[in-house]
């Protein structure tokens, strides 16, 4: 019978039935559950008083006003491909990597379309491309 080790990271330890840390990353885990807990409670107060700037801390919201002033989407797909390419490393399920692929690929065509959009590019190129090709055939 194969007895379940623990999930944090070079543990090994060995876990109880049903567990998936051992008893000293456990307490860590229920720690972690306590402070989402928290943010939680927090963001759904702060959304009850319906003010949109409110939902975020100071912090928050300067970084939010700094990425917002950049133009552009270069940094929305790059981060999207950074993405990508983790989920090609460590995604050992087909399934999930078949869905996760698709998706990300498709979100990052979707930025890519935006980006020339918001640029000023219409996508002529490829259009072109395509019609002096089915000239060539004609011929």
């Amino acid at each position: 019978m194969d007895r379940k080790r623990c999930a944090a990271p070079g543990c090994g330890r060995f876990v109880r039935r049903g567990a998936e840390w051992c008893r000293a990353h456990g307490a860590a885990d229920e720690e972690a559950t306590d402070e989402r807990q928290h943010a939680r409670e927090e963001f759904r107060r702060r959304l009850a008083q319906g003010d949109y700037r409110q939902l975020f801390d100071a912090d928050v919201q300067a970084v939010m006003a700094q990425a917002a002033a950049e133009p552009g989407l270069a940094d929305e797909i790059g981060a999207l491909r950074i993405v990508l390419a983790r989920l090609l490393l460590e995604e050992a399920d087909l399934g999930k990597l078949v869905a996760g692929v698709a998706r990300l690929v498709s979100a990052t065509t979707q930025a890519a379309r935006a980006q020339r959009a918001i640029a000023g590019e219409t996508g002529q190129g490829l259009t072109e491309a395509i019609n002096r090709f089915l000239a060539e055939l004609e011929t």
